[in-house]
């Protein structure tokens, strides 16, 4: 091999290993850059269905604010204006010594009626079970009042014992029992209702099942299941659906533990 060949030889080498150092040097930016492409990609995904939930769980504690105001104001507003008139009433009627009986009835009843609707607004917003007694009493009532009334046999198995941080965590886990519940009742058909929990390492698994028609093809948003997802993602817990079920419906929640 002359001097010249020899020279050739380099240059051509030299000039391979350029073309590869150059293609693995834009492989390399490529893979990096759709890495990163990738990783906006998801990032904005789940900055949207933060958005979404938080939209969510908006309108909802908004609609539940209206409702109760509204039964406020419809309710026990008015009751408050009957006994109010009926005030009136009995200060004119001592006045002119005629009987009151039938005026205090009236106002008794109007204050018992507020007192109740009170009452039942409270409920509504943390049962007083769950407050004084705990989540496993609370369970254990409601397990009791839905099997009185016939329609459903619902069985709650919940005796073991987990930790969440606080009452208002707690009172979440309970809204999303009624959730499943309420979901049973209205669109399932079902007559058997089995909710599970069991405690493995730090999450909480709840398991539902129910012998109802099942859930349809397709979002099952509409079947109610939106507050459910609101307060699961509240517990920074997930959900699932098996639709692979022969007969009725199967959900699994997970919820994280804090020892």
């Amino acid at each position: 091999m002359n001097d010249s060949e020899f020279i050739l030889y380099i240059v051509i080498s030299v000039a391979i290993m350029i073309v590869f150092s150059l293609g693995l040097i834009i492989f390399f930016s490529t893979s990096q850059k759709r890495i990163q492409a990738e990783k906006l990609v998801n990032q904005q995904i789940k900055i949207d269905f933060q958005k979404k939930l938080l939209d969510s769980t908006i309108q909802t504690q908004e609609k539940e604010r209206d409702r109760i105001a509204r039964e406020l104001h419809d309710d026990v507003g008015s009751k408050l204006n009957v006994i109010h008139l009926n005030l009136h009433l009995l200060k004119k009627a001592i006045a002119k010594g005629q009987d009151t009986e039938k005026i205090l009835d009236h106002i008794r009843t109007s204050l018992d009626e507020s007192i109740q609707t009170s009452r039942d607004i409270s409920h509504e917003l943390m049962p007083p079970v769950l407050s004084k007694f705990g989540i496993h009493s609370a369970f254990e009532e409601l397990e009791n009042a839905i099997n009185r009334t016939g329609v459903v046999k619902l069985t709650i198995d919940s005796e073991v014992e987990w930790l969440l941080k606080d009452d208002m965590q707690q009172l979440h886990l309970f809204r999303i029992v009624q959730e499943l519940i309420q979901n049973a009742l209205k669109h399932a058909n079902a007559k058997h209702v089995n909710i599970n929990f069991v405690k493995k390492q730090n999450l909480l698994c709840l398991d539902y099942h129910d012998d109802g028609v099942g859930f349809p093809k397709g979002d099952t948003k509409g079947l109610g299941l939106n507050n459910l997802e609101i307060r699961v993602q509240v517990l920074n817990g997930s959900w699932q659906i098996n639709r692979q079920v022969s007969n009725g419906a199967e959900i699994k929640i997970r919820i994280p533990l804090y020892e």
